[in-house]
């Protein structure tokens, strides 16, 4: 009987064993983690050329009316004038380069025409080289009567006491202060701050704001043109009498008098046009807007009122309105003439 029994206990373990194995799904197997790599570790590699990185110091005999020219690719550029005859530029933490003299005076023998541009390095390429200076900050010292002309890539630009500026920046802000002879300057992607200037002044923008304040012409036929694509036009205290202001997308001010014998041309295709004069003003002015409106906060006269599909058209006189000519355009923003308080 205990011999039954103890067969009848065997056989119920081995069918619950089997009952369990059956139901419990076999465990999958660990699966085998490739060995990682050794990292290799690489050494900085050396300049290609050395002493490309370092501080450079030059200086050349100028005179008052040098005329310099270079093309800087990266770093902050900060122009100064200076009451010496005398060229100083430092270039930190950049490239290697010489100043070449391309003309001088024939009594003194100071440079008139001078060029700063990189320095050949053994076993590099022309290519390599480049025209360009490059570092951390370039600095430059020059005489007040100095004429620069250059463009650049990547550069911060500051110039201030010159003669005569002509630029072109690819990115980067520019600052132009007291510079006495005019200035052709263009931004493709940075505001552009013009204060305390003289002469025909072109300023263009691709994608930024433009400021002037504080502008003479030299002579009355200098023309002040500024131009931007996406950014806002602020004109303040401009004594010139031909001004062309135009900003595809964005506002448009005006601060100052409109002076006798002006014409003044200010468009924007999508923003604001905001005009603030002396109410005792004496012009003409011609308004043309899509969708907007115009107002006037000081007393004007409407000579004619034109209503098409297209839009309106409005003239209107301030004061006798014979002593210049005002033209404002946008396609679709306000047009606004407010009391400028003296």
């Amino acid at each position: 009987m205990r011999s039954f029994i103890n067969s009848s206990v065997f056989a119920l373990v081995l069918f619950v064993g089997a009952a369990a194995q059956a139901q419990t799904p076999p465990v999958p197997p660990v699966p085998k983690v490739p060995p990682v790599p050794r990292t290799v570790r690489v050494a900085p590699t050396a300049p290609a050329f050395p002493g490309q990185r370092t501080d450079t110091e030059l200086r050349v005999a100028a005179e008052q009316n040098v005329n310099l020219k270079f093309c800087i690719s990266e770093g902050e550029l900060k122009v100064n004038g200076w009451d010496r005859n005398e060229v100083r530029i430092l270039v930190r933490s950049g490239r290697k380069f010489g100043i070449r003299v391309l003309e001088r005076a024939p009594r003194s023998g100071n440079a008139t025409w001078i060029w700063a541009t990189p320095t050949a390095i053994e076993g590099q390429t022309a290519a390599q080289r480049g025209e360009c200076l490059s570092g951390d900050s370039v600095e430059m010292d020059v005489p007040h009567g100095a004429t620069l002309n250059f463009h650049g890539r990547s550069a911060t630009t500051s110039v201030d006491s010159v003669r005569k500026v002509s630029l072109k920046i690819v990115e980067g802000n520019i600052s132009l202060r007291n510079i006495t002879g005019g200035i052709s300057a263009s931004a493709l992607q940075g505001d552009l701050i013009v204060t305390n200037s003289s002469g025909s002044l072109s300023l263009d923008s691709t994608t930024g704001n433009i400021i002037v304040y504080g502008l003479e012409p030299i002579e009355s036929s200098d023309l002040l043109k500024v131009k931007t694509n996406s950014g806002s036009i602020m004109l303040q205290r401009v004594g010139h009498r031909q001004i062309e202001a135009n900003s595809i997308t964005g506002s448009l001010q005006f601060e100052g008098g409109f002076l006798a014998g002006g014409i003044y041309n200010f468009k924007t295709s999508n923003g604001t046009l905001r005009m603030l004069v002396p109410e005792n003003g004496n012009c003409t002015v011609s308004a043309a807007y899509g969708f907007g409106s115009f107002n006037a906060a000081i007393p004007v006269e409407t000579i004619t009122e034109n209503i098409t599909p297209g839009g309106k058209n409005v003239v209107a006189k301030i004061g006798t309105g014979e002593a210049c000519n005002v033209t404002l355009t946008t396609s679709s923003g306000r047009i606004q003439i407010v009391r400028l308080e003296p």
